[in-house]
């Protein structure tokens, strides 16, 4: 069977990972998601073209095109906290990478236009069987085993959906959407087929087709922490060859196990810089072959070398950049109002300027007004209203209306000053052109921003997921499925790092997750973007565009948009002196 992106309705943020089920994993991304859309700028960006949601570039060629041989060396801005995708620590993007190449982190695969099919390397049929009720089959492919030498089979299937349904209260997943309308899951005619029967309709369900190993399914603290040193069991085209935690290198070789195509390269090299100009001096010095460049700190350094060895390659993909206010019971920002004040206080057309002035965004690139689609996806419309305006006086206003009054032009209640903590990642470039705007644009309102710079690793396992800061900067990475997000709205949510909701948003996500009309879907989406401005718990910054600078002779990687990389594929082309390496 096969999904087109209108049907699926294009991706929402992951972040946050994407992990391959129906979560969206967060990005720190150069320090938070970086990107573009500006908050209705007149210019801003290096003069590029709009690129369209169904257009990407990875320098796309057939196998016989390629060679056998040859190091990609790659880097990454976080080593990984949890190597468990399925675990709310893994469920981030520089895990994502690595895992993809050495584990079934998804059983289904997108296209550059978002069309979504079985996974090949993985999966035989992956289809519904009935509508009412709604039946999904898993059919594997036969002769998979996981390197501990157990089979891929039912019980593998049977491991993800028991696991993340959400009902093992001490197993620290990622998201249970989708899983918990699950009513049960049976072995079918043979030990490879799995048949799920949903107790209501599902549009993605898709998305959740996945498999997990026995070893991590087996107990809470197998699943929390067994694998917070290195993955214990892969199945990929690729296997650990070596982790280096004190130097933060990950080296990924062949895996003869592996029952597919073999791969091209010799090696993988993952190294963790967490200083962007460091990582542009790497590439500069030819020891990175890519290095995904998504502001100017890294950008200048490394536009020179492209025409001359080197290509930039783009895509508009579901990515966004963001800032989350934490509304928990407690915390400075829990009223309403004063979430919405800090919404009009904030220039978002000043805040993307300060970041991406000098890159290669579109001219007069649109705003990104919608919590849920991008601007270059069908049904995207801004239901920003007043709270996506910029508007120093408004935020005034909307303090008094919280009870606070300016004095010596801070805004205090019962005497105490309205403080916050913006919390990031040090070494994030973002952070550190957004920080000095966003901490000048609240004090013109009355509002004391203290920072905080904190280890990459830490950022979302020490902080954002436990509620640590009131304001956070990070990007979501989103992929073919709408409901893929559904987590991060939700009031109850595993990703609703800000603990902002409410029980009529709720419900419409409960609506659009069983609609499976599109234009009455998309609607349901975009109530729900509604209230999202309403409740402002995030701030929707710009959509992240994919820039990425990497050897010519690189194929089948790159600028990623809406596909999945088929680590089957990639290596250098034939002839090149990559090759040798």
């Amino acid at each position: 069977m096969r999904l087109t992106r209108r049907s699926m309705l294009g991706a929402t943020a992951l972040t946050v990972s994407m992990t391959a089920l129906a979560a969206c994993s967060q990005d720190p991304g150069s320090g938070g998601g970086e990107g573009g859309s500006t908050g209705s700028s007149d210019g801003g960006g290096g003069g590029g073209e709009q690129i369209a949601a169904d257009q990407n570039d990875i320098n796309a060629k057939e196998r016989d095109e390629l060679g056998e041989g040859g190091v990609l060396r790659l880097a990454n801005n976080a080593f990984p906290a949890n190597w468990n995708p399925f675990h709310s620590d893994g469920n981030e993007r520089n895990t994502s990478d690595m895992l993809r190449a050495i584990f079934p982190l998804e059983l289904w695969t997108s296209n550059a236009a978002g069309e979504v099919t079985a996974n090949p390397h993985y999966v035989a049929r992956l289809e519904l069987t009935s509508e009412d009720p709604q039946v999904m089959e898993i059919e594997l492919n036969d002769g998979m085993t996981w390197s501990d030498g157990t089979p891929i089979n039912f019980t593998s299937i049977e491991n993800a959906f028991t696991t993340m349904d959400g009902s093992k209260e001490d197993y620290g997943i990622a998201s249970s959407e989708g899983y918990n309308k699950v009513e049960k899951i049976e072995q079918g005619d043979s030990d490879l087929v799995a048949v799920v029967t949903f107790a209501e309709k599902y549009a993605d369900w898709m998305g959740l087709a996945a498999v997990m190993p026995d070893s991590l399914a087996a107990s809470a603290e197998a699943f929390n922490s067994s694998w917070q040193a290195e993955p214990l069991v892969t199945a990929g085209p690729y296997k650990i060859g070596s982790i280096d935690a004190a130097n933060k290198t990950v080296v990924l070789e062949p895996d003869e196990n592996w029952w597919g195509d073999k791969p091209l390269l010799n090696q993988v090299l993952f190294t963790t810089i967490e200083d962007p100009a460091a990582t542009a001096t790497s590439f500069q010095n030819g020891q990175l072959d890519v290095i995904e460049t998504t502001v100017p700190a890294t950008y200048s350094v490394v536009e020179p070398m492209i025409g001359s060895g080197a290509t930039l390659r783009s895509a508009a993909g579901p990515n966004w950049t963001h800032i989350t206010l934490n509304g928990a019971e407690g915390r400075p920002l829990a009223d309403q109002a004063v979430r919405q004040a800090v919404h009009r206080a904030i220039d978002r057309e000043e805040v993307f300027l300060a970041v991406n002035a000098t890159m290669p965004y579109p001219e007069d690139t649109e705003p990104l007004n919608n919590h849920l689609l991008m601007t270059n996806q069908e049904g995207y419309q801004d239901n920003s209203g007043d709270l996506g305006t910029y508007d120093p006086q408004a935020a005034k206003a909307l303090l008094e209306e919280a009870g606070y009054t300016l004095e010596d032009d801070v805004a205090t209640k019962d005497g105490k000053p309205l403080e916050i903590t913006y919390v990031y990642n040090d070494g994030s470039k973002t952070n550190e052109a957004v920080v000095p705007v966003v901490q000048e644009q609240l004090k013109a309102v009355g509002i004391t921003m203290k920072v905080q710079k904190v280890p990459p690793t830490d950022l979302f396992a020490k902080y954002v997921i436990p509620g640590e800061f009131d304001l956070t900067l990070f990007g979501w990475v989103g992929n073919p499925f709408l409901a893929s997000g559904d987590s991060i709205w939700r009031s109850e949510g595993e990703q609703n790092f800000g603990k902002v909701g409410n029980e009529e948003t709720d419900a419409l996500i409960d609506q659009a997750a069983v609609e499976t009309d599109p234009a009455k879907r998309l609607e349901l989406i975009n109530q729900i973007d509604a209230n999202l401005w309403e409740l402002a718990g995030v701030i929707p910054l710009w959509q992240s565009y994919d820039f990425f600078v990497q050897h010519d002779d690189l194929a089948n990687f790159g600028a990623w948009g809406f596909q999945r990389p088929d680590w089957t594929t990639i290596g250098y082309v034939a002839g090149s002196d990559k090759l040798e390496g």
